[in-house]
């Protein structure tokens, strides 16, 4: 029986995952296959999925990418704080920032670094999250709005920003992101909820995005900025 348990809380925490970075990877993946073979990428986090992607796409395309991490546990290329990190004379075709610049407790100085080590006209790739619970307690510091980012980016000379998903979608990513929080009571309230919500509300959700069309509440953004 716990076997059974736990197989389901796995089944529906890969559900809540997948729900709640709806937009990411297919934006990833679009910005990745567009590296040329030739080019250099720094990424700046080391760890998870993400860099997970940028991997096949390296070995796919022949590109090479140098890893950036504060954590040594991760194995980075290159060890600092991306605040403060002096990268020398190294500069960068490409820069990966994805689901890192709320972890920052100087993002303003951390995108200063990464314009300073991109070549001219070189590319910024970045995510992060809008309306989303709070994760990797204690070092989840900030949320941005649209206007935040683009202020935090008037350096660059092109940027985009987009909503990862829409208002009602955003509303049941928190639902789904119960199984995730620290409270027992929450948790199993989540067993039945996510699949009521994703199965059930989401197809409601879908129709009303449509219905209502409306960027001011989405769970993260996208963003490419040009230098």
């Amino acid at each position: 029986m716990r076997k059974i348990v736990r197989l389901y809380i796995n089944w529906l925490t890969s559900l809540s995952k997948k729900r709640s970075r709806q937009g990411l990877y297919e934006f990833l993946n679009a910005e990745f296959a567009n590296i040329p073979s030739n080019a250099k990428v720094l990424t700046v986090g080391s760890g998870g999925e993400v860099n997970d992607v940028l991997k096949k796409h390296a070995k796919l395309h022949g590109f090479e990418f140098v890893s950036f991490d504060y954590d040594v546990s991760r194995k980075p290329d290159l060890l600092g704080d991306i605040c403060e990190y002096d990268f020398k004379s190294q500069v960068f075709d490409a820069v990966v920032m994805c689901e890192v610049l709320e972890h920052l407790p100087s993002p303003q100085s951390g995108i200063n670094t990464v314009y300073n080590v991109l070549k001219p006209g070189g590319k910024l790739i970045l995510s992060t999250p809008f309306i989303l619970p709070i994760h990797d307690q204690p070092h989840d510091y900030f949320r941005f709005t649209r206007y935040g980012l683009l202020l935090l980016l008037k350096c660059f000379n092109k940027v985009i920003v987009d909503e990862r998903n829409s208002y009602f979608e955003a509303i049941d990513v928190l639902w789904l992101r119960l199984l995730q929080t620290n409270l027992s009571s929450a948790k199993y309230l989540s067993l039945i909820i996510i699949p009521v919500v994703y199965f059930f509300q989401r197809p409601i959700s879908l129709l009303l995005s449509q219905l209502v069309s409306t960027n001011v509440m989405t769970t993260g953004y996208v963003v490419t900025a040009i230098k």
